[in-house]
């Protein structure tokens, strides 16, 4: 045992047989990659399937489904075996508006692919800038930064849906209290809605379209609204939900029920907005502190100052 503590203790690392080992790894997962690329798109299986459907005149295949289905062979690498981490993941995804079967399938495939990009980095700073102070730190930030930048580009891009969702809440509600209130019934005017909202808000007018398919399919109206909380992530909507299923339940005037729920929002936002103007004060102080304040002192008692210490000095 002392003998290979003492072997272990004379072994020293060549940092050049490192660095061609670490290079040898990225170009071998860059080379699986590739060739899981190349087999799944020429594979036999897949051919006789597009064939099949194609000769059955179903849809219409699109220009990049092969490269959709040859992601489904890199996903397995990256996919979590935890069933609660998939599935807050593809609550993500459809909350960023990707609502497809494959989503999941290409989020882990493209995580796949930035984790190689990170490892290309991590080699670029070991060849090109050994003499880096921090050269581990940049290596791990690099490969981190690659592993990780998948979920924090699809978190910046469920914010800001949710955003742009919130933004067109008070807008459809205005014009479903305006058309309910001139005759429209609740589905005709949610149609007549989601067209209008188009070209100013289609993320929310895409969901309010899928909405009135639902409720045209046979799907209650509670049920359609909940399902576009739980699409959107956007829990403002659940007190206009709540309303509308006691308002159906009840037999209550759908019109008068928007018109005061309207009412209440716009309270409510109104409430946002001014705890946000009193929040400012208190945020601006710290600016105040490190860089007006500085400056105004130099302005202000810097002459003087200046003045007094000739004065003094002669």
């Amino acid at each position: 045992m002392d003998h290979l503590l003492e072997l272990l203790n004379q072994f020293e690392v060549n940092e050049q047989l490192f660095f061609l080992g670490f290079i040898m790894v990225s170009t071998s997962l860059a080379v699986m990659t590739v060739a899981f690329i190349v087999f799944g798109v020429k594979s036999p299986l897949k051919r006789k399937l597009d064939e099949i459907r194609k000769g059955a005149d179903s849809h219409k295949l699109k220009k990049n489904s092969k490269i959709d289905n040859t992601l489904e062979s890199l996903a397995p690498m990256m996919t979590p075996k935890s069933s609660k981490e998939r599935e807050s993941v593809r609550h993500q995804l459809m909350h960023a508006g990707y609502h497809d079967a494959d989503a999941l399938t290409i989020f882990y495939a493209l995580k796949i692919f930035s984790f190689i990009i990170g490892l290309m980095a991590a080699a670029a700073f070991y060849y090109f800038a050994p003499d880096l102070k921090n050269l581990r730190l940049a290596i791990i930030g690099s490969i981190a930064t690659g592993l990780f930048l998948p979920n924090i580009v699809l978190n910046r891009i469920v914010k800001k849906r949710q955003s742009k969702i919130r933004g067109g809440v008070p807008d459809a509600l205005d014009l479903l209290v305006v058309c309910t209130e001139s005759g429209l019934g609740f589905n005709s005017a949610l149609r007549r809605v989601a067209d209008e909202l188009m070209i100013s808000h289609p993320e929310f007018a895409d969901e309010l379209d899928t909405v009135c398919a639902k409720i045209k399919a046979g799907v209650e109206m509670s049920d359609a609204f909940e399902d576009l909380v739980e699409r959107t992530g956007v829990v403002e909507i659940t007190g206009l939900v709540k309303m509308l299923a006691h308002s159906s339940r009840i037999g209550g005037s759908i019109s008068q029920t928007l018109r005061e729920y309207t009412e209440d929002f716009r309270d409510r936002r109104n409430q946002e907005v001014e705890e946000i103007a009193a929040k400012i004060p208190t945020k601006m102080i710290f600016p105040l502190l490190l860089f007006i304040w500085p400056c105004f002192f130099i302005v202000a008692i810097g002459p003087s100052m200046l003045s007094l210490t000739a004065t003094l000095g002669k």
